[in-house]
């Protein structure tokens, strides 16, 4: 099980003084390298904007399958686990069924299919959105190849990309984003307590009986912030 190298304190430490944020309401598309990630790193995010009545689409592009080692037929009943719960908590957060889009690629293999995962998402891009995404620097390949494949997108059809964060806060420490200029987006209490109910959702990923699950209580704390940390950028062409 992953060791935690920065504290709780460190990182509220950090970003005590970070300049706050607010997002463009505009189309938006949100890229999950598993089903939860959406939701740990930018869930209250989804939530304010669609509030505010702002189209968000989601494109999973894993089911979460491998997240323990288990027997084909026990991956296969998870992959359908992890769809339900990822739409459910999409719902909670005003994501409608029909705007999340499954790539159905490989849980912790995207760095064979980086290509692919590009040219799909390209396929759900239009002008005037923003895509948001991993960090390029996330503490996990599928967050890495997702990272680099928005990038892409953003380049090549000249959209702003804004990333987020989750493996960061357990497997970094507080300099790395020293010359990032991260910022922080404040949202109101109905939108934490949405992302709140949405974390809930993710059953399959917070108990697991017999054994620890991927997101015990010590990997939380971050999503439980009153605050999401976001680095907004332009990606030149």
């Amino acid at each position: 099980m992953i060791e935690q190298i920065t504290s709780d304190a460190d990182w509220l430490a950090r970003f005590a003084n970070t300049p706050t944020w607010q997002p463009e309401r505009k189309p938006t598309l949100v890229v999950a390298p598993h089903p939860d990630d959406e939701t740990l790193g930018a869930g209250a995010l989804i939530a304010t904007l669609r509030a505010a009545g702002v189209p968000v689409t989601v494109v999973a592009a894993t089911d979460g399958e491998n997240a323990y080692e288990t027997s084909d037929a026990e991956r296969q009943a998870l992959r359908k686990t992890r769809e339900a719960e990822q739409r459910a908590a999409l719902a909670t957060l005003g994501v409608e069924a029909e705007n999340i889009f499954r790539l159905r690629l490989t849980d912790s293999g995207l760095y064979t299919q980086e290509s692919e995962l590009t040219q799909r998402l390209l396929e759900h891009v239009e002008p005037g959105m923003q895509v948001v995404a991993p960090w390029s620097g996330d503490f996990h390949p599928d967050h890495e190849a997702c990272a680099r494949a928005a990038a892409a997108v953003c380049k090549s059809k000249g959209l702003p990309l804004i990333s987020y964060f989750f493996w960061t806060w357990h497997r970094g420490w507080p300099d790395l984003l020293d010359a990032e200029p991260v910022v922080r987006f404040v949202p109101s209490q109905d939108a934490l307590a949405a992302k709140a109910k949405a974390l809930a959702e993710h059953r399959s990923q917070l108990e697991r009986e017999g054994g620890e699950p991927i997101l015990p209580e010590k990997f939380l704390w971050p999503a439980r912030w009153p605050f999401e940390i976001f680095l907004p950028m332009e990606v030149s062409a």
